[in-house]
């Protein structure tokens, strides 16, 4: 895998799935700097996403659980990554309704573990902790502000403490806007996102058509997480799960995350 060593491909594969952490080593605390998709005139910006937005409709879960394969295609190498499960339950905190999401990677004897809280009705993120390859991650958000402790798996963790220019949405859980939002051939929005690795960053996502994924009508989803990377998602019209992602590394490197039928 060294060939697909470096900081974007990490960034991007990490919002696709867990399988990063299977591939790069950690990076430290960056700078808090914005690193948004390719400019564009003011005119034809989407509109601006923040957390409580009155397009974001509260999130309702069933105690859902969705498995997924994911599989790196390089050259004519097809390269099995591991399996990926997805767990959404509903909770409160305090009378606030929230959405707990658990994403289990597992692959040979190793499991990797991502666990958020977010505010069913505004798609806050609240805390998320994680135990990746080689770390253990915790973030607690209040609103622009977000604390927490970052530790390589044997030693003490270390602090931190930052606040951004904006409320953020957490960068790991773009998943969960799919559901919250009227998607429809044409929509597209643009959102803050904070990562550990990355900072304070602008996504994209632009719904651009529809199609039959799994015996599933889908609607076609162009997820833009920097200058020049991008994700197809295909996701259910009926239930808002994903179903399939798709991202090009390279000219001759794709990720590819596909629902596991039971």
């Amino acid at each position: 895998m060294n060939r697909l060593q470096g900081r974007s491909r990490w960034t991007v594969l990490r919002n696709v799935g867990l399988a990063a952490m299977l591939l790069w080593a950690p990076r430290s605390v960056q700078a808090q700097t914005v690193v948004p998709p390719p400019s564009a005139p003011a005119s034809v910006l989407p509109r601006l996403l923040l957390p409580g937005d009155t397009l974001l409709r509260p999130l309702v879960v069933t105690g859902d659980s969705v498995r997924y394969a994911l599989t790196m295609f390089r050259d004519a190498d097809e390269i099995p990554v591991g399996r990926l499960v997805e767990a959404l339950r509903a909770d409160t905190i305090n009378g606030v309704p929230v959405v707990r999401r658990v994403l289990k990677l597992q692959r040979g004897t190793m499991q990797l573990v991502d666990s958020t809280v977010t505010d069913a009705r505004t798609l806050a993120p609240r805390v998320r902790r994680a135990l990746q390859q080689n770390r253990r991650v915790l973030l607690e958000f209040n609103g622009a502000r977000i604390k927490g402790a970052l530790a390589p798996l044997d030693a003490p963790p270390v602090p931190f403490d930052t606040t951004l220019r904006v409320v953020p949405f957490d960068a790991g859980n773009w998943e969960l806007l799919m559901r919250a939002l009227p998607l429809e051939k044409g929509f597209s929005v643009r959102f803050p996102v904070y990562d550990l690795d990355g900072g304070l960053r602008e996504y994209r996502l632009a719904v651009t058509g529809s199609t039959t994924v799994q015996g599933e009508e889908t609607h076609v989803v162009i997820l833009t997480l920097a200058r020049n990377r991008e994700s197809v998602v295909w996701v259910s019209k009926q239930t808002g799960v994903v179903l399939q992602i798709e991202t090009m590394l390279g000219e001759t490197t794709m990720l590819r995350q596909v629902r596991v039928l039971r």
